[in-house]
């Protein structure tokens, strides 16, 4: 989604856009500026669709962990799955340590994938 939005961005600049730049046949077809402005509306009918699909997504997970009793382990999933953080990272944030193994391992033991 950041990829489109900079793609979006960089539309905006219609002499220095390096889409419009490379798109030799719509630049003799018609103005750059118009190139640029249907290129701006397919890109964000795209991103809002992506950004749909992230949504329905957030729902879904924030459905299952609203399933879970265990606050630490809500926290451990949350932490990695949700906001993206490292092993290591969402051990500390959690547990109040550095450390790959022990978060991982709680949640790998929680989920049944770990003995």
């Amino acid at each position: 989604m950041k990829a489109i939005t900079l793609q979006i961005d960089s539309l905006y600049d219609t002499y220095r856009s390096p889409q419009l730049m490379s798109d030799a046949h719509s630049m003799s077809v018609g103005s750059p500026v118009e190139t640029a402005v249907n290129k701006v509306v397919e890109l964000k009918t795209v991103y809002e669709q992506k950004y749909e699909e992230a949504a329905n997504l957030l729902y879904n997970i924030e459905t299952w962990l609203s399933q879970i009793e265990d606050p630490e382990i809500r926290s451990i999933a949350r932490f990695h799955y949700v906001l993206g953080y490292s092993w290591q990272r969402t051990n500390t944030a959690v547990c109040g340590y550095p450390s790959y193994y022990t978060a991982r391992k709680r949640l790998m033991r929680y989920l049944g994938k770990e003995a």
